[in-house]
């Protein structure tokens, strides 16, 4: 007997696993009331989800087997299968009025039904609103997948008129009385709000749930209750796999284990974090890259105060007091000091994995900020993490944009604002903004609770310091050296040079050697080299990029001392004249 009846379909009945956080949230909404609408999205939707002892199936499962087991009717929908039903039964009764409608109307919806996004709800809206009115105890939950495809975002002008019907249609639902008043659920999946229509989006009526990638305890829960082979772990256990596993989906751990039980090679901690690295890059579209380095910051020249305070941020990731790690460091100074080079070897020192974002903007309508969400997500998910935003007064934008790209721009700065700024997040996402020009930064990313610790790296100033400079370069570059060459005073023949400036000398000296075939440096090779090295001619750009820095510097410990001797009034009017001279 069908719904028509009122009784409700037999369904199979299992040990339901506990629900993840983000299901309960789910639950306590609805019981709350007075919405109807949820939108489902995160790094965690195309995960396989528990949905019983030792079963797991795709989100849509989750939720018709799991969340909503109880519903007379759970229909599910996506462009490319069309109306689909978890219950034979109900989906009798649905073929049934439509049979009924095919003989009044002469259509054959029965026999096939449409899958297009516009005409497919409508039929669902039809058949819900039929079963409501026929059937005092029906409840439903209808499951929207790829919600990106049926609610996509754009213009309503530059819309088709298919998209601009269905979007209606999901905005109708979440706001109609007789759904609110009844047992009847909307789900819509994306994995990004970002690729979503914004105005169903922001709908009041509308609630965003954000399923996340498995935490620890959900990937020792997988693991230990996969049912793999007992060699799987040999050199590794599952409790520990689970910590270094952090950020994956229980597919990417499905993926780890099938390919160590196919190669008869059991995982160790080196392997499994090399394995980790490669599917995240993966997962992450390319926007994110793991940094790694051989040298630690003992390979970095000078900047002994800077070294010291990224050791002190070190120490206390390692100990796990995340309550004392800065929010964020903004590495400042002109063009060849260092400033990638030494956040490179703190990545060797800081005892958690640390990502460059690299350019994440796209062309395409909503990329961008589906671009962002991801991104966003993959952090969460890694953290404790680093990360590194290389040239940020370029790669970060603005919240002032003047409306140029439809405000995309300032969608994006603000989700990354009010994510650095979360202080929740405390010492498990922290931030290295790189740039030359501090200056360009928005005073909303490089505030106090954001990226808080300002440090400044400058060229070094004495032939002392440059002595230094060169002695590091030298043994990271592998060049013997003559006994009798003094770099300090040959430096102190040639003009002020960068660490780059030494280190474009030494790569000169290093080719200019093997080609005589030369074994060790000579002081004269050395010396013609560095007086024949003319850095080049931008001393006006360098003394204002040196200026901004010190200006920017949040520890004057880190100031060489005729900048520290400058009070901050004196740099300001010297910045205003190279600001006139600059044209800026």
């Amino acid at each position: 007997m069908g719904l028509f009846g009122g009784r409700p379909a037999e369904r199979e009945r299992y040990d339901a696993p506990p629900l993840p956080d983000w299901a309960k949230t789910l639950q306590r909404r609805l019981k709350q009331g007075g919405t109807n609408f949820f939108i489902i999205h995160g790094p965690g939707v195309r995960d396989v989800h528990p949905v019983g002892a030792r079963r797991y199936g795709a989100m849509r499962e989750f939720l018709a087997e799991g969340l909503f087991r109880d519903r007379l009717a759970v229909i599910t929908y996506d462009r490319g299968a069309g109306i689909r039903f978890a219950d034979r039964h109900v989906e009798e009764d649905f073929k049934t009025l439509l049979r009924a409608y095919d003989k009044q109307n002469g259509t054959t919806l029965a026999q096939s039904q449409p899958r297009d996004p516009d005409r497919a709800l409508q039929l669902i809206e039809s058949y819900l609103r039929h079963q409501l009115t026929e059937n005092r105890r029906f409840s439903a939950c209808v499951i929207v997948d790829y919600g990106e495809t049926v609610a996509p975002i754009g213009e309503p002008g530059q819309l088709s008129v298919e998209d601009r019907g269905s979007i209606v249609t999901l905005r109708r639902w979440a706001s109609d009385p007789l759904f609110l008043r009844r047992e009847v659920t909307f789900c819509l999946i994306a994995e990004s709000t970002g690729s979503l229509n914004p105005p169903l989006v922001a709908d009041a009526r509308t609630t965003l749930i954000d399923v996340p990638v498995p935490d620890e305890a959900e990937r020792y829960a997988y693991l230990t209750g996969r049912g793999g082979t007992p060699d799987t772990f040999a050199r590794i256990d599952a409790r520990r796999a689970a910590v270094l596993t952090a950020g994956l989906n229980r597919l990417h751990l499905e993926s780890l284990l099938a390919e160590a039980e196919a190669g008869g090679a059991a995982l160790d901690p080196d392997a499994l974090t090399r394995e980790k690295k490669r599917l995240i890059e993966e997962s992450s579209g390319g926007l994110l890259e793991f940094i790694t380095s051989d040298a630690g910051l003992d390979a970095v020249a000078g900047h002994d105060g800077a070294k010291a305070l990224l050791r002190e941020t070190a120490a206390a990731l390692r100990q796990g007091r995340l309550d004392v790690v800065p929010m964020g460091f903004l590495i400042c100074g002109p063009v060849g000091t260092g400033k990638s080079f030494i956040v490179r070897c703190f990545a060797a020192e800081i005892g958690v994995p640390v990502v460059e974002l690299m350019n994440f903007r796209s062309m395409w309508q909503g990329q961008t900020e589906a671009n962002m969400e991801r991104i966003l997500g993959i952090l969460d998910a890694l953290g404790p993490v680093a990360v590194v935003i290389d040239e940020a007064d370029a790669a970060l934008g603005s919240r002032d944009v003047s409306g140029h790209d439809s405000g995309v721009s300032e969608r994006v700065f603000a989700s990354l604002a009010a994510f650095m700024g979360d202080t929740r997040r405390r010492g498990r996402v922290v931030w290295f903004l790189m740039t030359s020009r501090p200056d360009l930064v928005p005073v909303d990313l490089k505030r106090q609770g954001r990226a808080e610790e300002h440090i400044a790296l400058f060229p070094p100033t004495t032939p002392e310091e440059r002595a230094v400079v060169f002695e590091a370069l030298r043994r990271r570059l592998k060049i013997t050296l003559e006994r009798d060459v003094q770099p300090a005073v040959l430096l102190a023949q040639a003009p002020p040079m960068s660490a780059a400036d030494i280190e474009s000398v030494l790569v000169r000296a290093s080719r200019r050697m093997a080609a005589a075939g030369q074994p060790a440096l000579g002081a004269a090779l050395l010396g013609e080299l560095i007086r024949d090295f003319q850095p080049p001619a931008y001393p006006l750009e360098i003394e204002y990029q040196r200026l901004i820095a010190a200006l920017e510097c949040t520890s004057r410990a880190l100031l060489p001392p005729d900048l520290a001797a400058m009070p901050n009034d004196a740099v300001a009017a010297r910045l205003a004249e190279l600001r006139a001279t600059l044209g800026r």
